[in-house]
């Protein structure tokens, strides 16, 4: 468990020391901002669709989630064609 605990701490702290890095410059900390306000605003828009109507804010969010799986899963098997096409073209 120790060794698990170090690890995690680890990684903590290297994740946060490139953030550190990352937002010690002015134009990344102003880029962080713009898109944390952006979020902000999409967050307040959907907490009042879903507090006007849950159901069919459920319903629109599912049918969102199986479009973009569709095309995850679309793009994954295209990409595994072209990887495995390359390898058959090696071999001959």
């Amino acid at each position: 468990m120790a060794k698990q605990k170090g690890f995690f701490s680890l990684i903590t702290g290297v994740v946060l020391g490139a953030a550190a890095a990352y937002l010690s410059n002015d134009k990344n900390r102003a880029k962080t901002k713009a898109v944390i306000a952006k979020t902000a605003a999409k967050v307040k828009k959907a907490e009042a669709e879903y507090k006007k109507n849950p159901t069919a804010f459920k319903k629109k969010v599912v049918a969102e989630s199986k479009k973009v799986a569709k095309r995850t899963v679309s793009k994954a098997k295209k990409s595994l064609a072209t990887k495995t096409k390359k390898k058959t073209s090696k071999k001959a």
